[in-house]
């Protein structure tokens, strides 16, 4: 493991007081085998979703969102710090001429010189080499922190489109409940003419209708809000969508249904696929890595260095050069930079102790995410069974009704109760996808480079 290497860096240090991350955090009595375990470690979740549009979604926005962009490119500022710091041996070359002369003289003079000069560090003490391993490390956290950025691109877009898909059927339900309500005013009226109806049920009638009229506008509005919003996870603005993909969107189609068994047994290892757990443990990797830097200081440094000059001075040359070792002392007293080492393991500790937080934080964000998840596949599946009896009381009732042994309210509460449980059903389908959704993301799920393909 990659922080286990870390540890090598301090070598026999007995001083240094903890080990590489382990996930022994994980007690052998949690809840995790609520059934078969199911690895939730396809990097394609969001196929789960069975929705066609929102695959096309993905692929665009991992190709042209600004965030993700962006965090793609810390990976390449962090690869090109770590090019940044010196070699080991460096050589460096300058080349003068000039023309000399005096407003006194008629004479000049043509001066040259070209000078070759080599600096070779010496690292008995791995101040270079534990810079080297920290940038690398710090590589590793922009490359994960680029995973999370990705992660929270599908978790906004999937949640986007699952939010599209609820209002849109959250109008497509109203829309049906006003011609319902509107036939029920017809028929209202159509009794109270022949007065088999009060002007009461007429005008709770007409007042249903207007209510349902009322709600209309707000839910076409947040349509709309939600297509915007997947434009721009899109990479585009309002309306930039491709024109086909804008079409199949506005087109409508069923809510999002995962095919996730709610009785699922989730592995503590899989929580090694979380960006934050892979950022915590290679800040904990740099941390180590910078007390090998902090304590070369305390010892000197040793170089070879030499130059070879060669002058040219008028008609004549010169050849000067030096070859020898160079060794610069650390600072007296030597206090702050014990101090710093000091600072530097604190840091480490720090970072350690994050590291475990990190983890403990992620083991409760699963486990309640599953608990959300199982909780929401039991609601809808007694929904959907109190829907269907609730379409049977009304189909009762319709027949009683036209037998003169039910009133017009009876049809009414009937058929309230009816559109009470569709709504149910469409709020409790949005929860059930909302749920898979962030299990799945709770897990680092989607984050893989293979997923996207665009690294």
């Amino acid at each position: 493991m990659a922080v286990a290497l870390a540890i090598s860096l301090v070598g026999c240090d007995q001083s240094l007081p903890y080990r590489a991350p382990g996930f022994g955090l994980f007690s052998k009595d949690a809840p995790t085998s609520r059934g078969a375990p199911v690895l939730l470690s396809n990097s394609e979740w969001w196929k789960g979703l069975h929705d066609p549009v929102l695959d096309r979604l993905v692929t665009l926005a991992l190709a042209r969102n600004l965030n993700l962009a962006v965090a793609r490119e810390r990976i390449v500022a962090a690869r090109a710090a770590r090019d940044a710091i010196p070699g080991g041996a460096a050589l460096t070359s300058t080349l003068r001429a000039d023309i000399t002369g005096s407003s006194n003289s008629s004479g000049t003079a043509t001066n040259g010189e070209s000078r070759l000069g080599l600096n070779w560090m010496l690292d008995p003490y791995g101040a270079r080499r534990n810079q080297l391993r920290a940038a690398g490390a710090r590589i590793e956290i922009a490359d994960a922190e680029a995973d999370a950025a990705q992660l929270l691109v599908l978790f906004n877009m999937a949640n986007a489109l699952a939010t599209l898909r609820y209002n849109q059927a959250l109008l497509v339900q109203g829309n049906a409940e006003l011609a319902q309500r509107q036939n029920t005013l017809a028929l209202t009226r159509k009794l109270a003419s022949a007065q088999s109806a009060t002007r009461m049920e007429t005008t709770r009638a007409r007042a249903r209708v207007a209510e349902l009229q009322s709600r209309l506008p707000g839910q076409q509005a947040a349509v709309a809000a939600s297509l915007n919003e997947i434009a721009v996870l899109a990479g585009t603005g309002p309306g930039g969508l491709p024109d086909a993909l804008m079409q199949a969107l506005k087109a409508g189609g069923r809510q999002p249904q995962p095919g996730l068994s709610p009785e699922v047994g989730i592995p503590a290892d899989l929580l090694r696929n979380r960006p934050d757990i892979n950022i915590a443990e290679r800040q904990y990797y740099v941390a180590v890595a910078e007390i090998g830097v902090a304590r070369a200081g305390l010892y000197p440094q040793l170089s070879l260095t030499g130059a070879i000059t060669l002058n040219g001075l008028g008609s004549g040359t010169r050849t000067d050069y030096f070859f020898g070792p160079v060794v610069a002392f650390p600072e007296l007293p030597a206090k702050p930079a014990q101090a710093r080492v000091s600072a530097r393991y604190s840091a480490a500790r720090q970072a350690h102790i994050t590291w475990k937080a990190t983890v403990l934080d992620a083991i409760l964000e699963v486990e309640n995410a599953l608990v959300a998840y199982q909780a929401a596949a039991a609601s809808l599946a007694s929904a959907q069974q109190a829907s269907q009896l609730y379409l049977e009381t009304l189909g009762l009732t319709r027949e009683v009704f036209e037998r003169g042994e039910a009133t017009l309210g009876d049809l009414i509460d009937a058929e309230e109760a009816v559109l009470s449980a569709e709504r149910i059903l469409i709020d409790l389908r949005l929860q059930h996808a909302l749920q898979f959704i962030s299990l799945n993301v709770r897990l680092g799920a989607g984050q893989s480079k293979e997923a996207s393909g665009t690294f």
